[in-house]
């Protein structure tokens, strides 16, 4: 059902810019198929084990049985002891109830919580969820664009209505220095009749 799935649709085209945004858009498709891959740089070490438990369940959904090599491999673990760990916590979780067989290195697999639906009609929701989201975003993002335009034109206004005020301030400053000697005559003249 996710296969022909293009994440990209999903993820607001003005959240994050080019190469940033692609990483996280195949984190999320990542995420959403329950498939491990090594990103540069690494998620943190909660998320990387949340997205190797996917993987290891949607591993199970379709096997009985699963070799070590087989789940390292799809999991991105190394090693006989990192593949029974990541098997141990996804039992501890309540995920997964199997059988490890050490000595052949085989995982037999009971039960897979979810499985039926883990990967298929709730990755629709999330889907949906995830749209809903990029839209509120986009509006969101029209609004501020739309509050920024207003501010920005309120801002080349108000720098228009200053240069104006400087220029008649500048202008009326040269009127009165050009005044200035005429009063210091003419009240001078007033003295000499009053004295």
């Amino acid at each position: 059902a996710l296969k022909g799935l293009k994440y990209k649709a999903v993820v607001s085209t003005q959240s994050t810019g080019g190469e940033e945004r692609e990483r996280w858009v195949t984190v999320l498709g990542a995420f959403v198929e329950g498939r491990y891959r090594v990103f540069t740089p690494g998620l943190d070490e909660a998320a990387d084990r949340k997205l190797r438990t996917l993987a290891l369940l949607r591993l199970s959904t379709d096997n009985t049985a699963l070799g070590y090599a087989e789940i390292a491999s799809a999991c991105g673990v190394e090693g006989d002891r990192e593949v029974e760990a990541l098997v141990i916590h996804s039992i501890q979780v309540g995920l997964l109830t199997c059988r490890i067989d050490e000595v052949n290195r085989q995982v037999f697999l009971h039960q897979v919580v979810g499985a039926g639906g883990i990967f298929g009609q709730d990755c629709g929701k999330l889907l949906e969820v995830l749209q809903r989201w990029a839209n509120e975003n986009g509006e969101i993002v029209g609004e501020i664009k739309e509050y920024v335009a207003g501010a920005t034109t309120k801002l080349n206004s108000s720098k228009a209505e200053r240069e104006e005020f400087e220029r008649r301030l500048e202008s009326a400053k040269a009127g009165l220095k050009k005044e200035k000697p005429q009063r210091e005559v003419s009240s001078s003249k007033v003295r000499k009749r009053i004295a």
